[in-house]
């Protein structure tokens, strides 16, 4: 009888022990499931009908736009060099494993290349390297308000000489470490051009100035 009694109670015992755990996963699972709504409802209106993920939240701000008439941009001149050489390129040890090796691309015979002085290509020197070089600006697009006062900063960093006009105003040059300033009033809605004659067709950026809201 004494054994019958001890087996009992200690079953008894191991499914005491076995409904408090289950007791307690439950209700940490519970309270923290609640922690969790609070956090986000703390955060996201009740209106929301999707709920972000907590690691990967994105936080939308407004930026009111500048509402200054006057307008002031850094324009420079820059060039695009498109380096090869008319041997294959040696295969590198030290880089990543099926890195390809460069093609040997020779100088294009009878291009096509538009004439102007926008672009240049130069022939392979004694190692055969050769170049295709294309000159532009550094914006080639800006949008004004009709009514702005305009300041453009027209900056030389590469190329040695450029001349430059902008719309119907006069022309400058503007040679390499050189900063000239055209400034004007956008009186009409439009298209400005502004223009290097030495390095055409390509070398032509646009100001687009915007009706003035009338409403």
């Amino acid at each position: 009888m004494d054994t019958k009694k001890s087996k009992l109670k200690e079953a008894l015992i191991i499914a005491s022990i076995i409904i408090a755990a289950i007791f307690t996963t439950t209700a940490f699972s519970k309270n923290t499931s609640q922690t969790l709504e609070y956090v986000f409802a703390e955060k996201y209106s009740s209106g929301s009908t999707t709920m972000p993920s907590a690691s990967n939240v994105t936080i939308f701000k407004t930026i009111t736009p500048d509402q200054t008439t006057d307008k002031e941009f850094w324009i420079n001149t820059v060039h695009f060099d498109g380096l090869t050489n008319i041997n294959p390129g040696v295969k590198c040890d030290t880089c990543p494993q099926n890195t390809p090796i460069h093609p040997a691309e020779q100088p294009p015979i009878n291009s096509t290349i538009p004439t102007g002085g926008g672009f240049r290509v130069t022939e392979p020197n004694k190692i055969g390297a050769w170049d295709f070089r294309s000159f532009t600006f550094s914006p080639s697009q800006i949008i004004v308000n009709q009514g702005d006062k305009v300041t453009l900063h027209f900056i030389g960093v590469q190329g040695a000489h450029h001349e430059i006009s902008v719309g119907k105003l006069e022309p400058f040059t503007l040679q390499r470490g050189m900063i000239h300033d055209v400034k004007f009033i956008a009186n009409s809605p439009g298209i400005i051009n502004y223009v290097c004659h030495v390095h055409l067709p390509n070398m032509v950026g646009q100001i687009l100035v915007l009706p003035k809201d009338n409403m």
